[in-house]
């Protein structure tokens, strides 16, 4: 039988162990003991294209961050854009239940913009929606093709916190095409065909439509103007007061005004940074310098621009092999 001191001396020994074990820390909490200068420190830095024609967005930055998801009644999903502080354009279509024949009510509906991966942090609530002069949801006539829009007023003015988009209806062979979008297959993800404009190939370079329509942008210095194929109806446009200049995010709580993961593998691809080294700012900066824009030293919106333009030039509107 063990004695009462021994039994004493036991449960202390096994106190402070245990003591100690609990102060520990992981070991992925402590500060990296390597002395090695961050120029030979390797790191991966993945490339923009994650395949021969598409690319997948970080949406919590502009001007990605002015795309998001409609989600009806639990149901679907349909691609929107803020064109406002609070105004959002999506497909009339999306609103309408064809099964049960009626429109789907404002408290039915949520928008999440720069929606990434269930992050849903900026959503709101429907206020009230319009639906564009022309459009039957259950005939599919060139007239109601043409005027599959609905205007969507939010509850809270996310447009101050993503930005917004422009809207045009004029677009010309040289301007930089996108399309850019949720889709099925990849719902909690943007993917961007960066090649898909006059000169593509629609076979081999722009989104697969079973997977479901996404929209078409004109990409400017200043960001993201909405640019759809089914121009929108001039009567429309006017009265919905929509504008072609995009406008950048007032309050960045959630959002970086910069593109900073969009730019930053776009120099890898663009043979400005290596991949497994580091380096960005100072590739960002001789980028800047070889593209003869100013040098910010930021992943601003004229460098994203620039960056895509060469993208595109240098593969002339081609798939990366």
């Amino acid at each position: 039988m063990i004695s009462s001191k021994i039994y004493a001396l036991l449960i202390a020994t096994v106190v402070l162990l245990t003591g100690c074990s609990a102060q520990q820390k992981p070991a992925t909490t402590q500060p990296s003991s390597s002395t090695a200068s961050p120029e030979t420190t390797r790191q991966e830095n993945p490339s923009f294209l994650a395949g021969k024609k598409f690319a997948l967005l970080e949406a919590r930055e502009y001007p990605w961050s002015t795309l998001g998801r409609l989600n009806v009644a639990g149901r679907h999903f349909c691609n929107g854009t803020m064109v406002g502080a609070r105004k959002l354009l999506a497909p009339a279509s999306c609103l309408y239940d064809l099964v049960e024949g009626r429109w789907f009510q404002p408290r039915e509906l949520v928008f999440v913009a720069g929606y990434q991966r269930d992050d849903s942090t900026i959503a709101s609530a429907i206020e009230s929606y319009q639906i564009a002069q022309g459009f039957t949801p259950e005939k599919k006539s060139l007239k109601s093709l043409l005027n599959n829009w609905a205007l969507i007023r939010l509850t809270n003015p996310l447009g101050d916190y993503t930005g917004w988009a422009g809207v045009t209806n004029q677009t010309g062979q040289d301007d930089l095409l996108i399309e850019a979008g949720y889709r099925r297959g990849r719902e909690h993800v943007q993917a961007l065909f960066p090649f898909c404009n006059y000169y593509a190939n629609r076979t081999t370079l722009c989104p697969a439509r079973h997977a479901g329509p996404i929209n078409r942008f004109l990409l400017t210095p200043q960001g993201l103007v909405l640019a759809p194929s089914n121009v929108i109806a001039d009567q429309t446009y006017q009265s919905w007061n929509l504008s072609p200049q995009p406008v950048a995010p007032q309050k960045t709580h959630y959002v970086s005004p910069y593109a900073q993961n969009s730019v930053q593998r776009l120099l890898v691809d663009l043979k400005y940074l290596e991949k497994n080294m580091p380096g960005a700012g100072k590739a960002l900066l001789q980028a800047q310098q070889g593209l003869g824009i100013t040098q910010t030293g930021q992943a601003d919106s004229v460098t994203l621009y620039h960056l895509l333009k060469r993208l595109n030039a240098l593969y002339n509107g081609k798939p990366v092999s």
